[in-house]
């Protein structure tokens, strides 16, 4: 296997035919399909945007990716945050999904993918109205996301995903 030094970060091409897409196995059976029958469908139809890691040592294969859309959340949601009065629609940024495939793991890729997901939301919301950044934990991702700053929006019930926030000043000081 390949060091970091050939892992590559681009933008999802639909029309293109990544090696290891349809065998992408990050131990995440819901992502696993999606990323083999459903991503190409969904950027196609600009449902979402999708960000990929490929091992150019490796044919370009496949080896992580993240969805990210633009989405809105009730403000109702956001009351563990005590932020004051809220309109009724919340405009976030949305992690829909991320993976890395099984056989790269342990080796900081998906620190490295929210990273740049980090990077995006706060360019996004520079230029129009973004409050943070929303995504749904499932129970195998809900640490990764709390050790990283994102505050569970309900109590944690498996297995169905968390809603978790993390607001966009929090990541303007990530950066």
């Amino acid at each position: 296997m390949s060091d970091n030094k050939t892992i590559v970060l681009e933008t999802f091409d639909p029309s293109k035919t990544y090696i290891n897409q349809k065998r992408f196995d990050c131990e995440n059976k819901a992502i696993n399909k999606f990323v083999a029958g459903s991503l190409k469908k969904q950027v196609k139809q600009s449902l979402s945007n999708c960000f990929v890691l490929v091992d150019t040592d490796n044919n370009d294969r496949f080896v992580g990716f993240y969805t990210i859309s633009a989405f809105s959340i009730n403000a109702d949601m956001l009351s563990v945050l005590s932020k004051g009065s809220l309109p009724a629609r919340i405009p976030v940024s949305r992690l829909v999904m991320l993976g890395v495939d099984k056989e790269y793991k342990g080796r900081g890729l998906g620190k490295l993918l929210l990273q740049n997901i980090i990077l995006r939301t706060v360019a996004a919301a520079d230029e129009i109205g973004i409050y943070g950044l929303y995504l749904d934990a499932d129970e195998n991702a809900y640490t990764f996301y709390e050790e990283r700053g994102f505050i569970p929006l309900k109590s944690r019930e498996n297995p169905a995903p968390t809603p978790m926030f993390i607001h966009i000043d929090t990541l303007r000081d990530a950066i």
